[in-house]
């Protein structure tokens, strides 16, 4: 279980009062007040107004987190649901329309085209974007979005279902697609999915909902979907919608025949006459990986792989351990899934999972270490939207640890043949998965693109996305459950186009990982210096001091799927 705050070693945020309560309302309001009226007619002053709004938004940000992760780690308690939305609602959401005065106060000063622009030209783009974007019309809609987008993990968390005598989550239940028995194999996986079609006119109605929210929410910003204002919401000043869909068509192009040849050699491998859903995730050669026990096993063992790439990862790792900052455990009880949520005035992160004992267990921990590291990194960004990095950076920082300690994966696996066998499937993966990530944002895209459709055109419009991103699997009989395939997808329902980018950072962290090959040091030392910088520069140019260029074209795809079919035949041999 997590720690309790009293047991946390705290540092005061310099720029607010010592005695600060960021949970009253009242207090958060005073200082939002005087932030509006703080004079701004000399640099030095208007360099003050934004240290002291940007400690106030990291101390929100911290109890917001904290709120979340006690909802998180305690799904079924709806009291610990309340607790997130009444702050939300009543704090987080009302300082919007304060925060909309002050970043017009700094964008509108006289002296502001005088600060250094190495310094301030992305915040300048940063506000400028955010004052275009805001609707104070909009405050109680995105605080019902909120509330609704949390009832999906309360849905999830509450689903069990009794396998062989013993009362499993869907989490626990997808251990056993790994079973060599097949029938097993199918009981799990159709016990599985019928807890989500048990629920789907719940998820259905929800996302709905969403969707109609989210719709409006667009509208008063003055656009015509929600697609377009969401793009422009999360800052993708790289980027078109359009050149998405290229990235879609690219993956369908360069790496679906590389999943069909995977799925050609799993049905020969398992000797079927067809691969059926059930048959995916099973190890062809029956070896199982069981790389730990216990916590206290699988904790330790990962700071030995982290201390061999970087000894203060693993400090890192090991303080947020003797902190009580990792819920690592999959329960009854708990929010599907995985994350790391920053903790600013711990200069620290929580990390939340759900393991079950298998080799991804391990990726994810990892993963999740390698946001943990770069929120290490930015302890000493002192401007606040400078911390709040683009999903493309923050997926580059975590996918790239993935790659970084498979070089160390003996921690976990003694035999060889058990540590081959986890490098293929994670080098595998890197590929396997670009096809999921372009149905989920090809969905969303057709979603808000359509935002009148119905509950069936819905279902329709996924199973025909899935189809362009699948190969060689059977679904006659089990149609049905393929339809409600991305009810399974939380950032769907809790982070609306939150997805692509895993896309775009798998492909950055190949690239990386490719520059790891040819030279480790001058590798490692790139990916440190990229996490230095948080959201100090562009998406782009922060790419680029990783040592990459941010490039998701066809001709970069076919690269990187060639670089890993000659790192899997170096592993054969």
């Amino acid at each position: 279980m997590f720690i309790t705050d009293e047991k946390l070693k705290q540092m005061p945020y310099e720029n607010l009062p010592v005695d600060f309560d960021v949970s009253s309302w009242e207090q958060v309001q005073a200082f939002l007040e005087e932030l509006v009226q703080h004079d701004v007619s000399t640099i030095d002053n208007l360099e003050t107004m934004l240290l002291k709004y940007s400690d106030l938004l990291k101390c929100m940000a911290d109890e917001l987190s904290w709120r979340y992760i006690k909802m998180t780690v305690n799904a079924d308690d709806e009291t610990k649901e309340q607790a997130y939305n009444d702050y939300f609602a009543n704090i987080y959401a009302p300082a919007e329309a304060y925060q909309f005065k002050i970043k017009k106060r700094f964008y509108e000063s006289p002296v502001r085209t005088e600060l250094d622009s190495k310094k301030y030209s992305l915040l300048n783009q940063i506000f400028s974007n955010d004052i275009k974007l805001f609707r104070e019309e909009n405050i109680p809609l995105m605080i019902q979005e909120s509330e609704l987008a949390n009832k999906y993990a309360g849905i999830v968390s509450k689903m069990s279902a009794i396998f062989e005598g013993e009362e499993k989550t869907p989490a626990q239940l997808s251990v056993y697609l790994k079973d060599p028995d097949r029938n097993k194999r199918e009981n799990a996986w159709r016990l599985r999915m019928n807890m989500f079609a048990e629920k789907q006119e719940e998820l259905n109605k929800l996302y709905s909902d969403l969707i109609a929210l989210r719709h409006q929410i667009a509208v008063n910003a003055d656009f015509s979907n929600y697609r377009d204002f969401k793009h422009q919401e999360m800052g993708r000043f790289s980027y078109t919608p359009e050149e998405l869909f290229a990235f879609h068509k690219s993956v369908e192009k360069v790496v679906m025949p590389f999943i069909a040849e995977q799925s050609k050699k799993r049905k020969e491998a398992l000797k079927l006459d067809t691969l059926r859903p059930w048959d995916t995730a099973v190890d062809l050669d029956g070896r199982i990986l069981k790389p730990f026990e216990t916590t206290e096993e699988f904790i330790n063992k990962s700071l030995k792989v982290l201390y061999q790439v970087n000894p203060e990862y693993a400090m890192q790792l090991e303080k947020m351990k003797n902190t009580g900052l990792l819920d690592l455990e999959n329960r009854k009880g708990k929010a599907p899934g995985g994350y790391n949520s920053s903790i600013n005035n711990l200069a620290s992160s929580f990390i939340f999972m759900n393991y079950v004992k298998i080799h991804n267990d391990i990726v994810t921990l990892l993963h999740e270490s390698g946001h943990a590291m770069h929120s290490a990194a930015m302890a000493n960004i002192k401007i606040a939207q400078y911390l709040e990095t683009p999903s493309e950076v923050a997926e580059l920082a975590s996918m790239t640890m993935e790659l970084l300690t498979m070089d160390y994966w003996d921690e976990f696996y003694s035999n060889p043949e058990d540590l081959k066998k986890a490098k293929r499937d994670q080098l595998e993966g890197t590929l396997s998965f670009l096809p999921w990530c372009m149905t989920v944002d090809a969905l969303q895209h057709w979603v808000y693109l359509h935002p009148e459709h119905s509950v069936k055109e819905r279902y329709d419009a996924f199973v025909d996305i899935n189809k362009r991103f699948s190969a060689g699997v059977d679904w006659t009989g089990l149609e049905n459950y393929r339809k409600i395939l991305w009810t399974q997808q939380l950032h769907i329902f809790e982070v609306p186009f939150y997805y692509i980018e895993y896309g775009m950072a798998q492909l950055g962290a190949l690239s990386i990982y490719m520059n790891y090959r040819q030279d480790k040091q001058k590798a490692l030392q790139q990916y440190q210096d990229f996490l230095n910088l948080g959201y100090t520069k562009s998406v782009k140019d922060i790419y680029k001091t990783a040592g990459i260029s941010f490039d998701f074209s066809e001709d970069r795809i076919y690269t990187l799927v060639n670089f890993v079919r000659e790192e899997l035949e170096k592993l054969e041999d």
